[in-house]
This record gives C-alpha cells, structure tokens and sequence, in this order.
C-alpha cells in the first residue's frame, strides 16, 4: 500500500476544501434550485432589466416608507392631542380649584363679617343694658344712700356738714 495515495480523513487540511466545497455546492443549489435564485441569474443574464427593477424596488421602498410614515404621523397626532387633553384638563382643574378656593374665601369672609356683626351687636347691647339697667340702679342706690344719711342724721344728734358724714356701719342692724 502506498502511503501518498491514502486519503486522510483526519488530517486538518481537508476540512477547509470540504467547507469551501459545501459554500459552493450550497450557492449552486440555491441559484439554480430555488425560485428567487433563479430571478437572480436571470437578473445577472439580462442586466438591462435591472434598471427597471431598481425602479420597482426604489416604488416599493417609497411606498412602505410613506407607510411608516403616515403611522408616525398618525402616532404624534395621536401624542399632540393626549397632551393637549392633559394640558387641558390641567387648566380644568386649576379653574375649579381656583373657584372653589374663592367660595371658601366668600364663605369665610361672611362668617367673618357675622362674626363682626354679632360683636358690634353684643357691644351695643352691654351699652344699652348699662344705661337702661344699671345706671337708674346706680341712681337708686344713691339715692338710698342719701334718704337714709339723712334719717340717721336727724334720728341721732345733729351734725353739722362742716363735721364731715357721719360714718355708716358696714353693718346695717348693728347701728
């Protein structure tokens, strides 16, 4: 047996051949087993079509991306007008707080100014009651007091004014 004729399947140089041998056959296989390699060998075999493919792939590139587009639009109108209602109902809510902050403070000022009013009318009865009541009782008392100098002065001996009052008793029924 002759060493040189004997194939090595384990030896390291096959492997690349068998790798660049399969990329062969698979390109091979492709272009000539499969529909859309048979369209691009006729593309290779009739390049004056290609222009015209070209043209139909630049149309559908176009087309698709005013697609995309449309739906971008369509996705930032979308986006515009949620903000818009966000921003709105925002302002909504800061009107109606704002107005329900100003019925608080009307209330509060009402409740203030009754307040006042209850006060003011309070005053005017205390001064009402003192000179309606107490000062004609002031007036009462001193006359009292004046009636009974004068009885004490005339039942006991006669004093004369220059002398000064005569003391009264803190107690009534002990003179």
């Amino acid at each position: 047996m002759d060493n040189t004729a004997k194939i090595k399947t384990n030896d390291s140089s096959v492997w690349p051949y068998v790798i660049v041998g399969s990329a062969i056959g698979g390109a091979v296989g492709y272009l000539f087993m499969t529909e859309s390699g048979r369209k691009i060998r006729h593309t290779m075999t009739h390049p004056d079509e290609l222009a015209d493919n070209l043209d139909d792939l630049r149309t559908l590139i176009d087309r698709k991306a005013k697609i995309v587009t449309d739906q971008v639009h369509g996705f930032m109108g979308k986006a515009k007008r949620s903000i818009e209602e966000g921003q709105y109902a925002y302002r909504e809510a800061s009107q109606n707080y704002r107005s329900r902050v100003r019925e608080i403070e009307s209330k509060n000022n009402e409740i203030t100014s009754n307040v006042h009013d209850a006060v003011d009318n309070v005053s005017r009865t205390a001064v009402t009651v003192e000179e309606s009541v107490l000062d004609p009782i002031c007036e009462i008392g001193a006359l009292y007091r004046g009636i009974e100098r004068g009885i004490r002065a005339l039942l006991n001996k006669e004093r004369s004014l220059r002398e000064g009052p005569i003391p009264i008793s803190r107690d009534r029924y002990t003179s």
